[in-house]
């Protein structure tokens, strides 16, 4: 996703909600041949190879395979009013890296990129939309528009030593224009730390100047304005990455003064320019860097076809499940489109202007919708349905929230007819935790659903495999404490709703217990995300297995977990505060010596634990019947240890207390 500084933010905005954000997995093949030797001496152009081997591309190196890339979290979140109107849309990618075989590595990596993870504005964000759009409710005011929030990234060189990423954030408040952004940072894949120009180099300033003077030198070209120029020269620089070329800088939009129409900035100083002033370590990341190709520019390229097949086979209620508005406008009149209909819409005409397949000859006024097969009757009533269930619908990560006392017409079981789906409290519907649910299904009771439903319950729709063209449905019940009571999923068939499964139980092969639940994703590829609370049981009180990603498939009506070999923790928040020690309930201090080793159950030690020191868990595995943690101390080093029973004895416990989330 790249910004475009000349465009309105409202266009930028909607070109982006309409389109989503393409992640780069930076999954790369291992290179072939013999490695060339790199010239060092000054003077020379240490970062270019005189005859490049016939298996590079561009003079470069493809890069070894040994990081990957993935999304550690998704977050999607769109609401409409009860009048179909766009309240907000949030929707934001944070990436997790893999590195095999350095769980020190990667565990420090991903404790960085965590700084970057927006969710923590979400709740503000969402609370400002509402609060907005109910402002504009009371006064009669016209309802410009939605909040909007993007924040994805971009890898922009994963190559086995270094990894460069783009960050870019979009945030529209509904006014003329929004806030725009992009954040570039390297990491050392060797280390996990992040790359600064202090660690670059013996005199950091010195480099700033140079890197500067560079970026001057290059702006003169384009800019006259000297107030400009001379901000360049104070402007810190923090924002930038290592490619294969040099040193990409970025600057935001006004952080060197201009007006909006100049736009963010980004420049490449070559390596060359600033090498003398590069410390050995720096050398040698230039080095490296310079011999491995970036990772490719990719744009996903806009689709011909909202639905391909919406002239020739039925869509299902699946199909336009989580569907917004845009969408859902486009997938109509791409029907009309096909038959050459014009559109008295500006946008309709602009977009469909640029389909190869489209050939607008009828004028509106002229179009006979007799032209229209059964099949496409069909899925313009489906698309005309799912446009009408966009009144105070709220769709997430986590599918589409059911709200009580509204009828849904969903096509769950996927035969292209709608079942009427009504969520009702039953008895005192005052208070909602004291109120008993009952699901109905075409105005029958079904029966699969608990009757004595009490506190803080949840239903959604949603999608966990496409190919089936089902929708299912997820019953979300949680008491005191958010303990769960019911975490159930359910399919309809043959005219009545049957379990799938309920997760709120044993898990982790039968060692672990699946206590409470921070979130879940469902991308409709078979596979079910579930950021688990307390998963592990028994001997693992010691430690407190807590956020760990439990993973299950589903197919044919069937769910089942799959086994990992390492469940890493993915909240990183504590440990983060437990070594910076500003709060004393979030880390452990070591109480008896204790020696973690390089492998579960096995002799070689990783580093000595010593009483008084602060440690952390930040992975668990089940090996042999027995339980394994994965602590890291102060100093960044890893070693396993195994589980032991609870023992709240200071002589011989690892802890002097076990902190309140572990």
């Amino acid at each position: 996703m790249k910004p475009y500084p000349f465009l309105p933010i409202a266009l930028i905005t909607a070109a982006l909600f309409t389109a989503g954000c393409g992640r780069n997995t930076g999954l790369q093949q291992e290179p072939t041949g013999p490695k060339t030797e790199q010239t060092t001496e000054k003077g020379t152009d240490t970062y270019a190879e005189a005859t490049p081997p016939a298996h590079q591309a561009n003079g470069k190196k493809e890069a070894p395979d040994n990081v990957t890339i993935q999304t550690w979290s998704e977050q999607k979140y769109i609401k409409y009013s009860d009048k179909g109107e766009l309240i907000y849309q949030w929707k934001t990618h944070v990436p997790e890296v893999i590195i095999s075989g350095d769980p020190e590595a990667q565990y420090r990596l991903n404790r960085c990129l965590r700084e970057y993870d927006k969710d923590s504005e979400m709740y503000d964000f969402i609370s400002r939309a509402q609060d907005r759009y109910s402002s504009s409710s009371k006064t009669g005011e016209k309802w410009q528009g939605g909040f909007g929030f993007t924040y994805d990234y971009t890898v922009l060189k994963n190559d086995g030593r270094l990894l460069s990423l783009k960050w870019d954030y979009v945030n529209y408040f509904g006014d003329a224009y929004g806030d725009y952004a992009s954040y570039l940072n390297s990491f050392d894949t060797k280390t996990g730390q992040k790359l600064t120009l202090d660690s670059l180099a013996e005199n950091p300033e010195d480099l700033k100047l140079a890197l500067r003077n560079e970026i001057t030198e290059q702006m003169k070209s384009t800019v006259d304005d000297g107030t400009i120029l001379q901000n360049v020269m104070t402007a810190d620089i923090q924002n930038f990455a290592f490619q294969a070329d040099g040193i990409k800088i970025h600057y935001n939009l006004y952080e060197l003064g201009g007006p909006y129409p100049l736009g963010s900035q980004e420049f490449l100083v070559p390596y060359k320019k600033v090498e003398n002033l590069l410390n050995d370590y720096g050398k040698q990341l230039a080095s490296h860097a310079s011999e491995y190709a970036d990772e490719p520019e990719t744009e996903e390229p806009a689709p011909d076809y909202i639905f391909p097949q919406s002239s020739t086979a039925a869509l299902t209620g699946a199909d336009l499940l989580e569907a917004d508005s845009s969408t859902l406008r486009l997938a109509r009149n791409e029907i009309f489109a096909r038959h050459g209909r014009k559109f008295d819409a500006s946008d309709l005409q602009d977009y469909f202007n640029q389909k190869t397949w489209y050939h607008g000859e009828i004028d509106p006024t002229a179009f006979d919708e007799g032209v229209f097969n059964d099949i496409e009757k069909r899925n313009l009533d489906l698309i005309r349905i799912s446009e009408e269930q966009l009144k105070s619908k709220e769709i997430t990560d986590s599918g589409v929230i059911l709200e009580p006392n509204c009828d849904y017409r969903l096509d769950l079981d996927g035969d292209g007819i709608c079942e009427t789906v009504r969520w009702n409290p039953v008895g005192d519907t005052q208070d909602r935790a004291a109120a008993k649910m009952e699901l109905l299904i075409n105005g029958q009771k079904q029966s699969c659903i608990p009757e004595d439903l009490q506190g803080n319950v949840t239903l959604s729709a949603l999608d966990l495999q496409k190919e089936d063209k089902e929708i299912e449905l997820h019953l979300d019940m949680a008491q005191d404490s958010d303990t769960l009571s019911s975490f159930s999923f359910y399919r309809y068939r043959n005219g009545k709703l049957e379990q799938i499964a309920d997760l709120a139980g044993k898990v982790c092969g039968g060692n672990g217990n699946l206590y409470r639940e921070n979130g879940f994703r469902a991308d409709g590829d078979g596979i079910l995300a579930v950021n688990a609370d307390t998963p592990f049981s028994g001997t693992s009180q010691q430690f407190g297995c807590y956020y760990v990603n439990l993973l299950f498939s589903y197919k044919n009506g069937k769910m089942e977990e799959i086994p990992q070999d390492i469940y890493d923790k993915k909240d990183y928040g504590p440990v983060t505060s437990a070594f910076r020690h500003d709060n004393e309930w979030q880390y452990y201090v070591v109480s008896t010596e204790f020696t973690p080793t390089t492998e579960m159950n096995g002799n070689t030690p990783a580093f000595q634990a010593k009483p008084g020191e602060t440690v952390c868990p930040v992975a668990w595995a089940l090996k042999g019947g027995e339980s394994y943690v994965l602590v890291m101390n102060e100093a960044g080093a890893c070693g396993w240890v195994k589980e032991l029973p609870w023992d709240m004895d200071p002589d011989t416990a690892y802890y002097v207390a076990v902190p309140a989330w572990g």
